[in-house]
C-alpha cells in the first residue's frame, strides 16, 4: 500500500506508473521485511543451539543485528538511506525512553518542541543560504509560505469579498525594508496561516470521516461535532501556526539591528512552538535527524567530513537491531505505533517471550506482561520452570 501510494503521488497520473516495476519493488520490500522477521527468529535459535544457552544479548540484540544486516542487503539501494534515517529516529527515541524508564533522565512537558526547534532553525538557515536540495527547499517554502517573488494565495478562484479583503490586507499595511515578502507583514503571516489551516483541516477531516463511518451512518448529526472537535482541529492548528509564528517573529526582529542569520535561527526556533497544538515525537525526531543527515551530506560535498562507505547499511543494522532487541527485553520503551506494527507482523507472537527471566539482569521486561507465564515443556528448556514460577498452594 505505501509503495503504490507513493508511486501515485510521484507520478500524479495512474497511467504513467510502470506497474511491472512497481510490483517488483513491492515484492522486494516484502522479501526484505520477511527476511528481517524470519532472520530475527532464525538467529535467535541458531545462537542458542551453537552456545548451548542463551544470554540477554543473544535473546534480542545480536540476532536483531544479524537479521537486519542480511535483510537490508535485499532492499533497493535507493530506499536504504530513508530506512536508515527512520530507524535511527526510532532507535534514538527508544534509547531516551529507556533512560527515562530506568531513572537516568526525565520527561519534560512539550519536550518534543526542543529537537523540532533545532531542526526547523537549521533548515531555515540553510534555506536562506540556498544550501538545500530543490526538493527540501520546495517543501520548506510551501510550509513556511516563503514566497519572495509570488503570492501565497492565488486570488483568481476566490470570492470577490475575499479578494477585496485580501487586497486590503496586502496593501493597507506596510512592511520593513529588510522584509523579503512581496506584500505587507500581516499579509505574509495571515496568508500562509489561512492556507495551511485549510489544507490541514481538509486532511484531518478526511481521516476523521474515514475512521468514523459507522458512527456517521448511525448518527449523521454527529458529523459537525466530529469535524469541529479539538481533536480534529489539532493538525490544522499545528500547520497554521508554523508560518504565523515564523513571520510574526521574523518581521518583528527585522526592525532591530540583529543579523539576518540570527533572525532566521530565532524565527525557525519560535515556529516550533506550533507543536504544542499537535505533540508528535515522531515528527520532531524525524526533522531533527533529517537536519543532521542534510548537514552531513553538505559537509561531505565540501570535503569537510569523511564519506562512510555503506554507512546506510551500518546505520540501519545497528538501529534496527537495537529496537528489535528492546522488543524482546523492554517493549515499553518502543514507540507504541511501531510496537503494534511488530505485533501485527509476527501475528502477536512477539508478546510470547518468557520475559521474567530477564528481570535479573536489571531490565523491567515484564512491565507490559506482569501476569503472563508461558506454558513451557521442561523437556525443551534449559531452566526448569519450577525454579522461577510462583509456588501454587494446593
Amino acid at each position: 500500500m505505501p509503495r503504490s501510494t507513493s508511486a501515485l503521488i510521484s507520478k500524479r497520473d495512474p497511467r504513467k506508473i510502470k506497474y511491472d516495476t512497481l510490483m517488483k519493488d513491492i515484492l522486494r520490500s516484502s522479501l526484505f521485511l520477511t527476511t528481517n522477521l524470519v532472520g530475527y527468529l532464525f538467529w535467535l535459535c541458531r545462537l542458542r543451539q551453537a552456545m548451548g544457552f542463551a544470554i540477554w544479548p543473544t535473546a534480542g540484540f545480536v540476532n536483531g543485528w544479524l537479521s537486519s544486516y542480511f535483510a537490508i542487503l535485499l532492499e533497493k539501494q535507493k530506499r536504504r538511506p530513508m530506512l536508515a534515517l527512520y530507524l535511527t529516529n526510532l532507535a534514538s527515541e527508544t534509547l531516551y525512553r529507556q533512560f527515562v524508564n530506568h531513572g537516568y533522565l526525565r520527561t519534560y512537558k512539550h519536550g518534543e518542541c526542543v529537537p523540532f526547534a533545532i531542526g526547523l532553525a537549521g533548515f531555515i538557515a540553510m534555506y536562506k543560504k540556498k544550501q538545500l536540495s530543490d526538493g527540501l527547499a520546495r517543501i520548506l517554502k510551501f510550509i513556511f509560505a516563503l514566497n519572495e517573488q509570488s503570492d501565497t494565495i492565488d486570488t483568481t478562484s476566490l470570492h470577490p469579498l475575499l479578494i477585496k479583503y485580501l487586497t486590503w490586507v496586502r496593501h493597507y499595511f506596510g512592511k520593513h525594508e529588510r522584509c523579503e515578502h512581496p506584500h505587507s507583514c500581516p499579509s505574509a503571516a495571515l496568508e500562509g496561516t489561512s492556507r495551511n489551516f485549510a489544507i490541514g483541516f481538509g486532511v484531518s477531516s478526511l481521516i476523521t470521516i474515514l475512521k468514523s463511518i459507522p458512527t456517521i451512518l448511525r448518527r449523521p448529526s454527529q458529523l459537525p461535532k466530529l469535524l469541529f472537535s479539538f481533536r480534529n482541529l489539532r493538525l490544522p492548528l499545528f500547520l497554521a501556526l508554523i508560518p504565523f509564528l515564523y513571520h510574526v517573529t521574523e518581521c518583528s526582529l527585522k526592525r532591530t539591528r540583529m543579523s539576518d542569520t540570527a533572525i532566521h535561527l530565532i524565527s525557525g526556533s519560535v515556529s516550533a512552538s506550533s507543536m504544542v497544538a499537535y505533540p508528535s515525537v515522531s515528527i520532531s525526531m524525524y526533522i531533527f535527524w533529517k537536519l543532521i543527515e542534510t548537514v552531513y551530506f553538505k559537509l561531505t560535498e565540501q570535503g569537510r567530513a569523511p564519506i562512510i562507505k555503506h554507512g546506510d547499511i551500518i546505520l540501519y543494522t545497528l538501529s534496527t537491531g537495537y529496537v528489535l532487541g528492546n522488543a524482546a527485553l523492554e517493549p515499553q520503551a518502543i514507540r507504541k505505533g511501531y510496537w503494534n506494527f511488530l505485533c501485527g507482523l509476527t501475528g502477536q507472537r512477539v508478546r510470547l517471550f518468557n520475559r521474567r527471566l530477564f528481570n535479573a539482569f536489571g531490565f523491567d521486561s515484564q512491565k507490559m506482561f506482569e501476569h503472563f507465564v508461558p506454558n513451557l515443556n521442561p523437556k525443551y528448556v534449559t531452566i526448569n520452570p519450577a525454579l522461577y514460577l510462583p509456588f501454587k498452594r494446593v
